[in-house]
Protein backbone atom coordinates (compact mmCIF):
# COMPACT_ATOMS: atom_id res chain seq x y z
CA UNK A 1 0.00 0.00 0.00
CA UNK A 2 0.95 4.07 -0.95
CA UNK A 3 2.07 6.26 2.47
CA UNK A 4 -1.60 8.02 3.19
CA UNK A 5 -0.75 11.50 2.24
CA UNK A 6 2.04 10.63 -0.47
CA UNK A 7 0.29 12.98 -3.26
CA UNK A 8 0.08 15.87 -0.53
CA UNK A 9 2.52 18.46 -0.84
CA UNK A 10 3.19 21.04 2.00
CA UNK A 11 5.07 24.42 2.21
CA UNK A 12 5.52 24.49 5.37
CA UNK A 13 7.10 27.78 6.86
CA UNK A 14 6.44 27.06 10.63
CA UNK A 15 9.11 27.21 12.82
CA UNK A 16 9.87 26.37 16.55
CA UNK A 17 7.70 23.87 17.83
CA UNK A 18 3.33 23.79 16.91
CA UNK A 19 3.73 23.76 13.59
CA UNK A 20 6.59 21.87 13.21
CA UNK A 21 5.38 19.28 15.11
CA UNK A 22 2.39 18.95 12.94
CA UNK A 23 4.24 19.00 9.58
CA UNK A 24 6.47 16.00 11.41
CA UNK A 25 3.42 14.03 11.89
CA UNK A 26 1.97 14.61 8.34
CA UNK A 27 5.79 13.81 6.90
CA UNK A 28 5.56 10.53 8.97
CA UNK A 29 2.60 9.32 6.81
CA UNK A 30 4.25 10.38 3.14
CA UNK A 31 3.25 14.15 2.90
CA UNK A 32 5.83 15.75 0.95
CA UNK A 33 6.92 18.66 3.43
CA UNK A 34 8.72 21.17 2.22
CA UNK A 35 10.19 23.07 4.37
CA UNK A 36 10.91 27.10 3.86
CA UNK A 37 13.17 28.64 6.25
CA UNK A 38 14.27 32.22 5.61
CA UNK A 39 18.23 33.26 5.27
CA UNK A 40 18.50 33.20 9.07
CA UNK A 41 17.44 30.09 9.80
CA UNK A 42 14.30 28.71 12.24
CA UNK A 43 14.82 29.97 15.63
CA UNK A 44 14.62 26.34 16.88
CA UNK A 45 18.04 25.39 15.17
CA UNK A 46 20.00 26.67 17.94
CA UNK A 47 17.65 25.28 20.55
CA UNK A 48 18.68 21.97 22.36
CA UNK A 49 21.92 19.86 23.11
CA UNK A 50 24.66 20.90 20.22
CA UNK A 51 25.33 17.34 18.42
CA UNK A 52 27.41 18.94 15.49
CA UNK A 53 28.93 22.52 14.80
CA UNK A 54 25.13 23.15 12.98
CA UNK A 55 22.70 20.75 14.46
CA UNK A 56 21.13 20.04 18.16
CA UNK A 57 18.83 17.52 19.29
CA UNK A 58 15.90 19.69 19.41
CA UNK A 59 15.81 19.93 15.45
CA UNK A 60 17.07 16.34 14.81
CA UNK A 61 14.43 15.24 16.92
CA UNK A 62 11.85 16.94 15.65
CA UNK A 63 12.61 17.50 11.78
CA UNK A 64 12.77 14.43 10.19
CA UNK A 65 11.16 13.78 6.83
CA UNK A 66 11.54 17.31 5.13
CA UNK A 67 13.31 18.81 2.28
CA UNK A 68 14.88 22.11 3.58
CA UNK A 69 14.68 25.25 1.28
CA UNK A 70 15.85 28.33 2.11
CA UNK A 71 13.99 31.57 0.43
CA UNK A 72 14.19 35.46 1.40
CA UNK A 73 10.89 35.80 1.03
CA UNK A 74 10.85 39.14 1.90
CA UNK A 75 12.01 39.83 -1.52
CA UNK A 76 9.67 40.83 -4.66
CA UNK A 77 11.35 37.90 -6.53
CA UNK A 78 11.19 35.29 -3.47
CA UNK A 79 7.61 36.48 -2.63
CA UNK A 80 6.55 35.35 -6.45
CA UNK A 81 8.31 32.31 -6.21
CA UNK A 82 6.61 30.96 -2.88
CA UNK A 83 3.26 31.89 -4.76
CA UNK A 84 4.65 29.76 -8.36
CA UNK A 85 5.24 27.03 -5.11
CA UNK A 86 1.56 27.71 -3.79
CA UNK A 87 0.09 26.50 -7.35
CA UNK A 88 1.73 23.31 -7.43
CA UNK A 89 1.07 23.00 -2.99
CA UNK A 90 -1.84 21.54 -1.59
CA UNK A 91 -1.19 23.18 1.89
CA UNK A 92 0.95 26.36 3.49
CA UNK A 93 1.63 26.00 7.53
CA UNK A 94 2.79 28.91 9.48
CA UNK A 95 2.87 29.91 13.03
CA UNK A 96 4.26 33.43 12.69
CA UNK A 97 3.27 36.07 14.59
CA UNK A 98 -0.53 37.22 13.49
CA UNK A 99 0.09 39.22 11.16
CA UNK A 100 3.64 38.85 10.12
CA UNK A 101 2.90 36.83 6.62
CA UNK A 102 -0.34 39.68 5.96
CA UNK A 103 2.18 42.51 6.02
CA UNK A 104 4.88 40.36 3.45
CA UNK A 105 1.43 39.66 1.25
CA UNK A 106 1.72 36.28 1.30
CA UNK A 107 -0.94 35.96 3.71
CA UNK A 108 -3.99 33.44 2.71
CA UNK A 109 -5.78 35.77 0.89
CA UNK A 110 -2.85 36.54 -1.36
CA UNK A 111 -2.49 32.58 -1.54
CA UNK A 112 -5.31 31.78 -2.31
CA UNK A 113 -5.55 34.48 -5.97
CA UNK A 114 -2.95 31.70 -6.87
CA UNK A 115 -4.70 28.68 -6.13
CA UNK A 116 -7.68 28.58 -4.93
CA UNK A 117 -8.00 24.79 -3.51
CA UNK A 118 -5.34 26.03 -0.95
CA UNK A 119 -5.49 25.12 2.37
CA UNK A 120 -3.77 27.87 4.51
CA UNK A 121 -3.25 26.48 8.58
CA UNK A 122 -2.35 29.23 10.63
CA UNK A 123 -0.91 28.82 14.25
CA UNK A 124 -0.82 31.29 16.48
CA UNK A 125 -0.86 31.98 20.52
CA UNK A 126 -4.19 33.19 20.39
CA UNK A 127 -5.82 32.75 17.49
CA UNK A 128 -6.37 35.44 14.49
CA UNK A 129 -8.76 37.68 16.11
CA UNK A 130 -9.63 38.90 18.92
CA UNK A 131 -8.01 41.63 21.14
CA UNK A 132 -4.99 39.43 21.95
CA UNK A 133 -4.40 38.53 18.41
CA UNK A 134 -0.96 40.47 17.71
CA UNK A 135 0.37 39.59 21.01
CA UNK A 136 3.80 37.40 20.89
CA UNK A 137 3.29 34.36 22.58
CA UNK A 138 5.31 30.93 23.30
CA UNK A 139 4.23 28.08 25.23
CA UNK A 140 5.07 29.35 28.49
CA UNK A 141 2.82 31.89 28.18
CA UNK A 142 0.03 29.95 27.12
CA UNK A 143 0.09 27.58 29.88
CA UNK A 144 -0.22 30.59 32.06
CA UNK A 145 -2.96 32.73 30.00
CA UNK A 146 -4.84 29.69 29.52
CA UNK A 147 -4.86 28.52 33.35
CA UNK A 148 -3.04 25.38 32.54
CA UNK A 149 -0.52 26.48 35.54
CA UNK A 150 -3.27 26.66 38.12
CA UNK A 151 -3.99 23.81 37.66
CA UNK A 152 -0.61 21.89 37.78
CA UNK A 153 1.42 21.60 40.49
CA UNK A 154 1.22 20.11 44.44
CA UNK A 155 -1.45 21.21 46.64
CA UNK A 156 -1.03 24.51 48.56
CA UNK A 157 1.99 25.51 46.16
CA UNK A 158 1.79 27.80 43.47
CA UNK A 159 0.95 26.39 40.17
CA UNK A 160 3.77 24.94 37.74
CA UNK A 161 4.70 25.23 33.93
CA UNK A 162 3.89 21.54 32.51
CA UNK A 163 7.12 19.44 32.21
CA UNK A 164 6.75 19.40 28.24
CA UNK A 165 5.58 22.41 26.02
CA UNK A 166 1.67 20.92 25.85
CA UNK A 167 0.50 24.29 24.75
CA UNK A 168 2.76 24.06 21.59
CA UNK A 169 2.14 20.07 21.45
CA UNK A 170 -1.75 20.09 21.14
CA UNK A 171 -1.26 23.07 18.81
CA UNK A 172 0.63 21.45 16.50
CA UNK A 173 -1.88 17.94 16.84
CA UNK A 174 -4.80 20.18 16.09
CA UNK A 175 -3.54 21.72 13.25
CA UNK A 176 -2.64 18.51 11.74
CA UNK A 177 -6.39 17.52 12.31
CA UNK A 178 -7.66 20.41 10.65
CA UNK A 179 -5.09 20.06 7.56
CA UNK A 180 -6.70 16.53 7.39
CA UNK A 181 -10.33 17.27 8.02
CA UNK A 182 -9.82 20.29 5.21
CA UNK A 183 -8.37 18.05 2.66
CA UNK A 184 -11.25 15.55 3.40
CA UNK A 185 -13.18 18.79 2.46
CA UNK A 186 -11.14 19.15 -0.72
CA UNK A 187 -11.55 15.75 -2.08
CA UNK A 188 -15.53 16.13 -2.12
CA UNK A 189 -15.67 20.42 -3.04
CA UNK A 190 -12.30 21.04 -4.59
CA UNK A 191 -12.08 23.58 -2.80
CA UNK A 192 -9.54 25.51 -0.16
CA UNK A 193 -9.51 26.78 3.01
CA UNK A 194 -8.05 28.55 5.80
CA UNK A 195 -7.47 26.99 9.39
CA UNK A 196 -7.02 29.03 12.34
CA UNK A 197 -5.45 27.36 15.18
CA UNK A 198 -5.10 28.72 18.31
CA UNK A 199 -2.94 27.57 21.43
CA UNK A 200 -5.21 29.50 24.16
CA UNK A 201 -8.05 27.33 22.98
CA UNK A 202 -6.02 24.32 22.38
CA UNK A 203 -5.18 24.52 25.79
CA UNK A 204 -8.91 24.92 26.98
CA UNK A 205 -9.77 21.77 25.30
CA UNK A 206 -7.64 19.97 27.72
CA UNK A 207 -9.38 22.03 30.47
CA UNK A 208 -12.77 21.45 29.77
CA UNK A 209 -14.01 19.33 31.95
CA UNK A 210 -12.66 21.41 34.70
CA UNK A 211 -14.26 24.28 32.96
CA UNK A 212 -17.10 22.41 32.68
CA UNK A 213 -17.46 21.88 36.36
CA UNK A 214 -16.47 25.06 37.18
CA UNK A 215 -19.21 26.84 35.47
CA UNK A 216 -21.45 24.07 37.29
CA UNK A 217 -20.48 24.39 40.79
CA UNK A 218 -19.02 27.70 41.19
CA UNK A 219 -15.28 25.92 42.86
CA UNK A 220 -12.04 27.02 41.64
CA UNK A 221 -9.84 23.97 40.79
CA UNK A 222 -5.95 24.31 41.79
CA UNK A 223 -3.59 21.81 42.03
CA UNK A 224 -3.57 18.32 43.21
CA UNK A 225 -0.25 16.90 42.82
CA UNK A 226 -0.87 13.55 40.84
CA UNK A 227 -4.57 13.38 42.27
CA UNK A 228 -7.33 13.34 39.92
CA UNK A 229 -10.58 15.74 41.86
CA UNK A 230 -12.84 13.06 39.86
CA UNK A 231 -11.60 10.02 41.09
CA UNK A 232 -10.03 8.12 44.42
CA UNK A 233 -7.76 6.64 44.61
CA UNK A 234 -6.09 8.46 41.65
CA UNK A 235 -2.50 9.12 42.74
CA UNK A 236 0.55 8.45 43.52
CA UNK A 237 1.53 7.27 46.91
CA UNK A 238 5.22 6.50 48.74
CA UNK A 239 6.02 2.47 49.09
CA UNK A 240 9.31 1.46 51.40
CA UNK A 241 11.08 1.37 47.90
CA UNK A 242 9.75 3.97 44.90
CA UNK A 243 6.92 5.63 44.37
CA UNK A 244 3.66 3.68 43.22
CA UNK A 245 0.91 5.07 40.70
CA UNK A 246 -2.27 3.37 41.77
CA UNK A 247 -5.66 4.04 39.43
CA UNK A 248 -8.60 2.35 40.85
CA UNK A 249 -10.85 3.76 38.31
CA UNK A 250 -14.30 1.95 39.48
CA UNK A 251 -16.29 0.81 42.20
CA UNK A 252 -15.99 -2.70 40.75
CA UNK A 253 -12.25 -1.98 41.43
CA UNK A 254 -12.29 -0.38 44.55
CA UNK A 255 -13.74 -3.54 45.90
CA UNK A 256 -11.89 -6.00 44.80
CA UNK A 257 -8.96 -3.10 45.39
CA UNK A 258 -9.55 -2.86 49.62
CA UNK A 259 -9.04 -6.95 50.39
CA UNK A 260 -6.39 -7.48 48.20
CA UNK A 261 -4.73 -4.90 50.25
CA UNK A 262 -5.59 -6.47 53.51
CA UNK A 263 -8.12 -4.12 54.09
CA UNK A 264 -11.71 -5.39 52.97
CA UNK A 265 -13.53 -3.10 55.47
CA UNK A 266 -12.45 -0.08 53.60
CA UNK A 267 -15.09 -1.22 50.68
CA UNK A 268 -17.98 -0.81 53.75
CA UNK A 269 -16.78 1.71 55.77
CA UNK A 270 -19.48 4.44 54.98
CA UNK A 271 -16.74 7.20 54.47
CA UNK A 272 -15.33 5.53 51.41
CA UNK A 273 -17.85 3.04 49.87
CA UNK A 274 -18.50 5.23 47.19
CA UNK A 275 -16.27 7.45 44.95
CA UNK A 276 -18.06 10.45 46.06
CA UNK A 277 -17.56 9.32 49.59
CA UNK A 278 -13.71 8.95 48.92
CA UNK A 279 -13.51 12.07 47.74
CA UNK A 280 -15.83 13.82 50.23
CA UNK A 281 -13.21 11.87 52.64
CA UNK A 282 -10.24 12.39 50.89
CA UNK A 283 -7.73 13.68 53.56
CA UNK A 284 -8.35 10.70 55.95
CA UNK A 285 -8.79 8.11 52.96
CA UNK A 286 -5.17 9.23 51.77
CA UNK A 287 -3.71 8.88 54.97
CA UNK A 288 -5.27 5.53 55.27
CA UNK A 289 -3.65 4.11 52.04
CA UNK A 290 -0.36 5.58 52.54
CA UNK A 291 0.19 4.19 56.02
CA UNK A 292 -0.85 0.60 54.29
CA UNK A 293 1.40 1.33 51.29
CA UNK A 294 4.36 1.99 53.26
CA UNK A 295 4.38 -1.48 54.60
CA UNK A 296 5.52 -2.74 51.98
CA UNK A 297 7.94 -2.41 48.20
CA UNK A 298 6.98 -1.30 44.96
CA UNK A 299 7.96 -4.80 43.95
CA UNK A 300 5.28 -6.22 46.21
CA UNK A 301 2.76 -4.29 45.72
CA UNK A 302 3.05 -4.16 41.83
CA UNK A 303 2.94 -7.67 41.76
CA UNK A 304 -0.31 -7.87 43.77
CA UNK A 305 -2.44 -4.92 42.01
CA UNK A 306 -1.12 -7.04 38.25
CA UNK A 307 -2.30 -10.59 40.11
CA UNK A 308 -6.06 -8.55 40.92
CA UNK A 309 -6.05 -6.46 37.56
CA UNK A 310 -5.74 -2.90 39.28
CA UNK A 311 -4.00 -0.46 37.02
CA UNK A 312 -0.71 0.33 38.27
CA UNK A 313 2.44 1.99 37.37
CA UNK A 314 5.98 2.84 37.91
CA UNK A 315 7.45 6.74 38.09
CA UNK A 316 9.97 6.48 35.07
CA UNK A 317 12.40 9.17 35.10
CA UNK A 318 13.62 9.32 30.93
CA UNK A 319 16.82 7.01 31.93
CA UNK A 320 14.37 4.24 32.15
CA UNK A 321 11.83 5.05 29.87
CA UNK A 322 14.57 4.60 26.78
CA UNK A 323 15.39 1.08 28.43
CA UNK A 324 12.04 0.47 29.07
CA UNK A 325 11.41 -3.56 27.95
CA UNK A 326 7.39 -2.32 26.51
CA UNK A 327 9.43 0.49 24.33
CA UNK A 328 12.15 -2.00 23.50
CA UNK A 329 9.60 -4.65 22.24
CA UNK A 330 7.56 -1.81 20.22
CA UNK A 331 10.55 -0.46 18.87
CA UNK A 332 8.98 2.81 19.95
CA UNK A 333 12.88 4.74 19.76
CA UNK A 334 14.32 4.28 15.79
CA UNK A 335 17.67 4.62 15.07
CA UNK A 336 18.55 6.82 11.90
CA UNK A 337 21.76 7.58 10.05
CA UNK A 338 22.19 11.31 10.21
CA UNK A 339 25.05 12.48 7.83
CA UNK A 340 26.40 14.35 9.85
CA UNK A 341 25.58 13.79 13.36
CA UNK A 342 25.99 9.95 12.94
CA UNK A 343 23.59 7.50 14.20
CA UNK A 344 21.21 8.90 16.22
CA UNK A 345 17.99 7.28 18.62
CA UNK A 346 14.61 9.32 17.85
CA UNK A 347 11.21 8.96 19.07
CA UNK A 348 9.19 6.91 16.35
CA UNK A 349 6.11 7.32 14.57
CA UNK A 350 2.97 7.28 17.71
CA UNK A 351 0.07 5.76 15.34
CA UNK A 352 0.18 2.37 14.12
CA UNK A 353 -1.99 2.06 11.09
CA UNK A 354 -1.79 -1.74 10.20
CA UNK A 355 -1.55 -1.56 6.41
CA UNK A 356 -0.18 1.73 5.70
CA UNK A 357 1.98 2.66 8.68
CA UNK A 358 4.48 5.88 8.97
CA UNK A 359 7.93 5.87 8.79
CA UNK A 360 11.03 7.68 9.74
CA UNK A 361 12.47 8.20 6.27
CA UNK A 362 15.36 11.07 6.16
CA UNK A 363 16.71 13.08 8.40
CA UNK A 364 16.83 16.59 9.84
CA UNK A 365 18.23 18.84 6.67
CA UNK A 366 20.60 21.29 7.22
CA UNK A 367 19.47 25.12 6.01
CA UNK A 368 18.77 24.87 2.51
CA UNK A 369 19.85 21.18 1.66
CA UNK A 370 17.58 20.77 -0.57
CA UNK A 371 16.81 24.42 -2.20
CA UNK A 372 18.43 23.11 -5.74
CA UNK A 373 16.87 20.29 -5.93
CA UNK A 374 13.24 20.92 -5.02
CA UNK A 375 13.95 24.06 -7.23
CA UNK A 376 15.23 21.83 -10.27
CA UNK A 377 12.33 18.82 -9.65
CA UNK A 378 9.46 20.65 -7.93
CA UNK A 379 9.43 23.93 -9.88
CA UNK A 380 10.83 22.74 -12.81
CA UNK A 381 13.12 25.56 -13.04
CA UNK A 382 16.66 26.11 -14.72
CA UNK A 383 20.19 25.77 -13.49
CA UNK A 384 20.45 29.45 -14.93
CA UNK A 385 17.55 30.71 -13.16
CA UNK A 386 18.82 29.09 -9.81
CA UNK A 387 21.84 30.72 -10.04
CA UNK A 388 20.50 33.90 -10.99
CA UNK A 389 18.37 33.81 -7.98
CA UNK A 390 21.18 32.66 -5.80
CA UNK A 391 23.26 35.36 -6.73
CA UNK A 392 20.96 37.44 -5.80
CA UNK A 393 20.31 36.15 -2.21
CA UNK A 394 16.67 35.05 -2.56
CA UNK A 395 17.86 31.06 -2.70
CA UNK A 396 20.45 29.98 0.04
CA UNK A 397 21.78 26.66 -0.64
Amino acid sequence: MNAPLEDITILDLSHALAGPFCSTMLGDFGARVIKIEPPTGDIARAWGVPMTEHDTSYFVSLHRNKEGVCIDLKSDEGRELFFEMVKKADVVLENYRTGTLAKLGIDYEAARQHNPGIIYCSVSGFGQDGPYRDRPALDLILQAESGMISVTGEPGGSGVRCGVSVADLTAGMNAAIGILMALRVKDKTGEGQSIDVSMMEGQMSLLGIMIGNYLADGILPKPMGTAYSALLPYQTFHTQTRDIALAVGSEKLWKIFCPAIGHPELATDPRFRRNSDRIGNAPALIELLQGILLERSYEEWEALMLEHGIPVGAINDIATLVEHPQVKARGSLVEMDHPRAGKVRIVGVPMRLSRTPGKVRTPSPRLGEHTVQVMREFMGMSEERIEELAGKGVLVA
